[in-house]
Formats: structure tokens, sequence, C-alpha cells
């Protein structure tokens, strides 16, 4: 052993005296953190093997600690495992606060980097959005010093796992709710500046969803959604028909000369008395023509009184498309946080069948259609989902009929059996020009109630809707199953790849030299399986941490969400509660990325083209499920499997796996992971098979999936193509899907269509392309992370 060591080279450059003690006292740190308090001859054995293969009078700090790593690895690799763990926390410490110096200068100089681009739905240059920027990295950095616990930093750091929202973690808020407004309305509800009375027309009932939207958005950190647009906007199409009814009726009896002349309002009452509907019974018109004029005592023609209500039926039409367009602008004009960001709001619709609901769907249709602006822009928001139900919108004989003849069909030329089949129609073309609605099947296996009841007026609270991004609640360990009232607490995800990557390494060292490639994946897999239960677990009780954090809230910090029984449950709170049980109907989902690309790991290719492969994916997401289970069980929780919806993300991963184990082709080689289960982007596949092979993870997954199909050219051109894909989904027991189709518009002459380099008509260069992204739309491709921009030029179309 050299005895002649003096000096050590510490990491800012300057040099002080060596010191032996310290080995000594790092390697026996890693031997307690195994659990080994009996073991300072260990330590110093170590520390005397480091000495003697020290032979320079001058040695850098790195490395000391390598040759540390080597010589654990001869006599206790477990050790050595902590050691390498304890000594990338502290690389990752020392460098945090230069990154984050790194970070918030590029905020300041508004870079067109990840961190400025990491939410496509914010403006990140504006000085609201440097604010909320800035905020996110300093909130980000708080959370990894002094909230979370060392093993779920160090994982996160690592990118082992990804803890989503970290910039939110301190505000102990939850990610997304889905509203009952019914309630809202009929109760009325108060803000921080006073109270909403229940409102009385549809003009109101729309602007009042927009304000719930917008109010709400700042009290949680993911999205809302409306679980039943339809049943929910009904009553004020109702209201909006008997105002007209009472306008018209009493201008029409001054001037047949009625001397007791009733006022609007007593109108009003004998109306709603005897019309239940916008489009009354026969019945029901003779029995308003015969009070009212019993009421004045002088008979009115029916006739003319049936003319009146033909009146109103129009009238209230136009109201409600105005209503219509006002909140889908609202939507999308209204700024609910800093960097003008607009609320992250979803609708669901589809199956009421009452005239009143119809006639919202059919005008939000037109509206969307219509678009925004001078030049009908489509609109980013709200994402709409269309509620496929057989015997209410869909049936096989419906299909079959309409695909005879479909533009008859369209033009709304055939009677169908099912009363609401004509919106599924307008529902595929719309999809067909707007991008929306997406699809949610309410009769696939998993997403089917047997509550459901076709009589029930309430038969909405028993069918799935869902977030836009793909966000699912229904399920609920703790109540009713159902997704009013309840959202997402929080989500943690699994780099999958890297798994796969090291399951990959691990088996050759244990092949060696041996070159058998069926056993050497064999044991690869195995060693996969294994891993994955043990980082589910990982993350299962990362998101107990969390959730417990999230229970301390009190009430009074969600003023809105708990002070109005949004989140069902907290209006018995007072506002010094802590929000508690509460929020034990939330649920807390244990996601995955890159399934593909750990297939490749693996196989060499993808489970879209890799029969073995597509299994050994499956059962990967089944242990995920099968520790969902276990942890749902252990802690009575809402515990469910996230195909992750990945932004920022999906380049994450990526970036860290690549300067951990370098390029490897096929696996790590692009900017992006590929999403959740989703077969490769670039493959070439055919619709019906991407469905097929797609569909088995849905069941798997009821934490949230997605199934997009890519379509080339312009789909409003062929509505029939979307009407079978759509059935395709149908058959199959998709979950949730959506058919994306490029959709450009030049911003000078208003040209809609696929435009390439320039305008067609005009020659313009300024051309807003509309992409969906995670579920949802963002206006503007150069919006879009690195990741995302690479993921989207990738992307084949399916045929």
């Amino acid at each position: 052993m050299t005895t002649t060591i003096k000096q050590i080279i510490k990491r800012d450059g300057l040099q002080e005296p060596f010191t032996p003690s310290k080995i000594e006292n790092a390697v026996l740190k890693a031997y307690i953190a195994t659990g080994q308090t009996e073991c300072l001859q260990e330590a110093k054995t170590v520390t005397m093997g480091v000495l003697g293969r020290i032979e320079q009078e001058v040695i850098s700090v790195e490395e000391v600690q390598d040759l540390v790593e080597s010589e654990l690895m001869k006599v206790q690799p477990e050790v050595a495992k902590r050691y390498i763990l304890y000594r990338e926390w502290r690389n990752t410490e020392r460098q945090k606060k230069s990154e984050l110096k790194r970070n918030l200068d590029g905020i300041v100089t508004i870079d067109s980097n990840d961190v400025n681009l990491s939410n496509a739905n914010m403006s990140s240059h504006t000085p609201a959005g440097q604010m909320m920027t800035f905020a996110s990295e300093v909130s980000k950095d708080y959370t990894y010093r002094y909230l979370l616990p060392t093993q779920y930093a160090e994982a996160h750091r690592r990118g082992d796992i990804h803890i989503h929202d970290l910039d939110y973690y301190p505000t102990k808020t939850t990610t997304c709710i889905q509203y009952d407004l019914a309630d809202l309305y009929e109760r009325g509800f108060h803000t921080k500046n006073g109270s909403i009375r229940t409102p009385q027309s549809i003009q109101s009932y729309a602007t009042l969803a927009t304000i719930v939207f917008q109010t709400n958005q700042n009290e949680q950190h993911g999205g809302q959604a409306i679980p039943a647009f339809d049943f929910f906007m009904a009553p004020g199409v109702y209201k909006t028909f008997l105002k007209h009814i009472a306008d018209t009726a009493r201008l029409f009896l001054h001037c047949q000369g009625a001397t007791d002349l009733p006022s609007v309002q007593e109108i009003r009452e004998l109306a709603g008395q005897h019309l239940d509907s916008i489009v009354p019974t026969s019945t029901a018109v003779t029995n308003l023509c015969q009070a009212l004029s019993q009421r004045v005592n002088k008979e009115i023609p029916r006739k003319e009184l049936v003319y009146l209500i033909n009146q109103a039926i129009e009238r209230t039409r136009r109201d409600t498309h105005q209503a219509m367009e006002g909140f889908i602008h609202n939507l999308n004009t209204m700024h609910s946080r800093g960097g003008n960001q607009v609320v992250f709001s979803s609708i669901n619709y589809g199956t009421d069948t009452s005239a009143e609901g119809r006639m919202v769907i059919e005008e939000l249709m037109k509206a969307t259609t219509e678009g925004l602006g001078v030049g009908g822009e489509v609109p980013v928001f709200p994402i709409q989902i269309f509620k496929v139900k057989d015997g209410v919108n869909y049936s096989e004989a419906d299909f079959d009929r309409a695909m005879k003849d479909f533009d008859r069909a369209v033009a709304g030329e055939i009677e169908f059996e099912t009363p609401n089949f004509d919106l599924f129609l307008k529902a595929c073309e719309t999809t067909a020009k707007a991008l929306f609605p997406n699809f949610v099947f309410l009769d696939t296996p998993f997403n089917h109630s047997d509550e459901w009841d076709a009589n029930d007026p309430l038969r909405y609270r028993h069918e799935i809707a869902t977030m836009g991004c793909r966000t699912r609640v229904f399920e609920n360990i703790n109540g009713p199953r159902t997704s009013i009232g309840r959202g997402n607490l929080s989500f943690t995800t699994i780099n999958l790849p890297r798994l796969a990557i090291e399951a990959m390494r691990y088996a050759k060292e244990q092949m060696g030299t041996k070159e058998d490639i069926g056993k050497m994946r064999s044991i690869a897999i195995n060693k996969l399986y294994a891993s994955i239960r043990e980082m589910a677990q990982l993350v299962g009780e990362q998101l107990h941490t969390r959730y417990e954090f999230q229970a301390t809230a009190l009430a009074r910090q969600f003023p809105f969400m708990m002070g109005n029984d949004v989140w069902k449950g907290g209006g018995a709170l007072r506002p010094n509660d802590p929000v508690g049980h509460v929020i034990d109907s939330g649920t807390l989902g244990i996601g995955f990325i890159g399934g593909h690309n750990a297939m490749c790991a693996i196989y060499g290719e993808g489970h879209g083209t890799n029969e073995d492969a597509w299994h050994t994916l499956y059962h990967c997401v089944e242990i995920i499920g099968e520790v969902a289970q276990e942890f749902k069980e252990r802690y009575h929780l809402n515990y469910s499997v996230l195909a992750t919806p990945a932004e920022g993300l999906s380049g994450r991963f990526t970036r860290l796996d690549r300067k951990r184990y370098g390029v490897i082709e096929g696996v790590n080689d692009r900017a992006y992971y590929v999403n959740s289960f989703h077969i490769d982007v670039k493959e070439e596949i055919h619709i019906a098979d991407k469905i097929r092979l797609e569909a088995p993870f849905h069941a798997l997954t009821l934490g949230g999936h997605i199934t997009y199909i890519e379509l080339d050219g312009e789909a409003k051109k062929n509505v029939k193509a979307i009407a079978k894909i759509v059935k395709l989904m149908q058959d199959n027991h998709i979950g949730y899907g959506s058919i994306n189709h490029p959709i450009d518009t030049c911003r000078e002459c208003h040209y809609k269509g696929v435009i390439y380099a320039k305008c067609p008509i005009c020659g313009g260069e300024d051309i807003l392309r509309m992409r969906r992204i995670t579920g949802y739309l963002t206006g503007d491709l150069s919006s879009w992370n690195s990741a995302k921009r690479a993921e989207e030029a990738d992307r084949v179309k399916h045929h």
C-alpha cells in the first residue's frame, strides 16, 4: 500500500489534505443504510482496500469514489448499490442549484426550451406565463428539498418514475373533477365575490357552466369535466321555451283585445303546468289552449296557439345556438391561470333523448363546426366526448340502415329505431370537420353499469364519463360507482423501457459468454416482471404518502370545490376542517409509459408486430394491476392503472436513459417514448389491427386510456369512414377512442384543409396547424415541446 497521498482535489477544483477517515465514514453509512449495524471492521477493510489501490500523491474526489464502488462490489454488492445511490443523490443535490438557476435564466430570456414549452396550453413568454413558470420551477425545487421522502425523490430524479405535477405538490390539491351541475344549478352556488341563483334560461345555464369551470380551475391542477352536458343543459332549454311561450302568448292576447290580461309570469306558470316538453303532445296543446281561454274568458283558436308554440320553439333554438356559441367562445378565451391558460375543459354527452337535451347537442355540434372567429378556427376547448350507448344512440340495425344510403342518413332523411342515432351520425360528421367529439363506449364490459335504467331520469349517474385527456374515474371502493362529484387525486408513472433495458443487461450478465438468445430473453422477461412489481409497489407507497399529505389540507383551501360540495362530501366540512376522508372517493393512478420501447429492448421489435412481445407487455400491465389491487385492499383507496397521458414526460425519460445507457437502437434513439401501451406511432398498421391489438389493454387500465387512429387527408370528405372506425371500436370493446386527422387553416384567407408548405388558395405561409396532444388539442405545433413535436412528425397514417 502506498502512503504518499497528500492532497485531494475537490469538485470546485480546490485541494485540501487527504483524510482516509472520510472514506471509512462514507462506507460505514452505506452499510448502515442496508440495515447492517455491526460493520465497523468491514468498513475499515474496504477503506484499506481503497488506499491500497491509490498510487498518486494527488487524487480527485470522483476517482476515490470510483475506487470505493469497485471495492464494495467485490465484498458487498448490495452495500455498493446503496453507496452508488447515495453518491448519485449527493451529485444531484449539488447540481440542483445550478440547474435551477439555468432553468430560471431560460425563463427570463424566453428560450424555446422544454421548460418553457412543458405545457402546450400556456403562453410561457408572456409576463404572467413567465411568473407561472418561475413559480413552477421553484415549487418543484421546494418539493424535492423538503416534502418528498428521499427514496421517492431519488427515484424521480433518476428517472425510474415520474411524479406528476410536482409543482402543485405543496398545495395539496387534487388533479381533476367531474361536476354535478344539476345539483349546483338547483341549489345555486357561491364564489369569492357573491352567490349565484338558480339560472332561468339556456344562456344563463351555459354562462354559469363556464364560470364553474373557470372558478374551480384555480383549485386543482388538472382538468374539469361535465359528465352529462345534455342532461344538465336541458332544463335551461325548457325554461327558455316557457319564457318565449309566455312572451308571445301575452302579446297575442293583447292584440286579441283580452280585457283581463294575465302577466307573463302567470302565462309561464300555466304553460309549465300543461307543456312538459318543447315538443308537446297534441293533448297537452289542447289542454293549454283550454286553460288560457278560460283564464281570459275568450276562446283562443287552437291553430293560433300551435303557431305560437312553433315560434317559441324556433326562438328557443336560436337562443340555444347562441348559448352554445358563447359557451365555446368563452372556454377558448377566458383565462383561468397566468400564461393565457384557458380551462382544461371536457364535456360528455349523447344519451339524453329528451327534445331539450337533443336540441342542446344539435346546436353545440353546429357551433363547433362553425368554429371560432372570422375564419372558423377549430376550437381547442371544450374537449367533447360522445357517449355511445346501444339502444339509445346506436344499434347494429341502424348502422346497417345508414350504410346503405349514407348521404341521406347524414342529411336526416332516414328514420332510425334508436332515438339518438341521428346524433351519432352528426357526431361522426363533427369529428370529421373539427376533430371532436371523441367517443366513449358505455357498453364495453368494464364501462357497463347494471344500475343503468333507460326509464331513470337520473340514469346519467350510472354512465361512465371521462376527462378529455383520458383520465377515468368510475369504480369506487368508498362509495357509489359513478363519475360524478369525484376525480383523480394524483398519479405517478413508471419508466417501463428502463426496466426492460436493465432486465436485458442482467440477463447478459447471467449468461456470460453463452449464446442462447431464447434463454437470455427468458431470464430478462422474468427479471422485468419482478422489477415491474417492485417499482409498482414503490409507486403505490409514494401515492399513499402523497394522499396522506393531501388529506391534511383544510377545506378553506378549496372554497369553491369543497364549499359548494363540488367534490361530494366537501359541503359538510367547516372551513378549518381537514379534507381527510372526503377525498377517499378519488383515484390514485399507477401509470406507465413506453410499452413499445420496452418490448424493443427485449425482442428487438414492438408488440405491434411480435405476438410474444404483445403477450409480454400485456402481462407487464397485468402485474401493475395486481399491485394496484393489493394497495386498494391495503389502504382501502381507489388505486388504478393509468395509461399515462405524457406531454412533458415523453422526452424526459428518454433523455435520462440515453445519458445512462447511451443510444440503443429502437429503444431510446428517438426524442420520445411511445405513449403507454400504444402501438408505435411509426408502425405501418391497418386500422382494424391497431384497434384489435390495443383494445385488451383498455380493460387493464381503468385509471384511464385512449386509442388513437390517424387518418390521412381531409376526413370531412369521408364521414362514412369515421362511422366505420367508431363501429370497429365499439365491436372490439374499446373504452375510449379518438380519430386524428390534419386540420390546417390559412390565417390570411381562412382556407381550411390539408395545407403543406403554402396555402393552395392565396399562397400564404402563416398556417394554423391543429393537432392532438395527449387527448386535447393545441392550436400551433410551435407551442409543443421538442419530444411531442418529434412524435407528431413520426405519426404514420392508418388505413
